[in-house]
């Protein structure tokens, strides 16, 4: 195809109305997209406040659990009395 002909062509012009159909479409697009990740965020700060919850109940347990241990002792430390033994245990629990 000669230059010529190619100058006669008429590029079509776009309208204010077709940029502002676009602009329209972006920003549905945009906030859909702000929608579902403010969607993910909320998810994930409940799912680790939850495993937050989880970790501090296991951590109380096994703390517990190991003042109960120190307390009672082993086989090889001579054996405390069940009173002296209940109060450090209450004692524990109390802190």
């Amino acid at each position: 195809m000669p230059i010529e002909e190619r100058n006669s062509e008429t590029v079509p012009a776009h309208t204010d109305d077709y940029y502002e159909a676009i602009a329209t479409q972006e920003e549905v697009y945009l906030e859909e997209g702000v929608e579902k990740l403010r969607e993910r965020e909320l998810l994930v700060t409940e799912e680790t406040a939850n495993h937050l919850r989880q970790a501090e109940a296991f951590a109380e347990k096994r703390a517990d659990r190991a003042a109960e241990e120190l307390i009672t002792g082993d086989s090889d430390d001579p054996p405390l009395s069940d009173e002296q033994t209940a109060e450090m245990l209450s004692k524990t629990s109390n802190a």
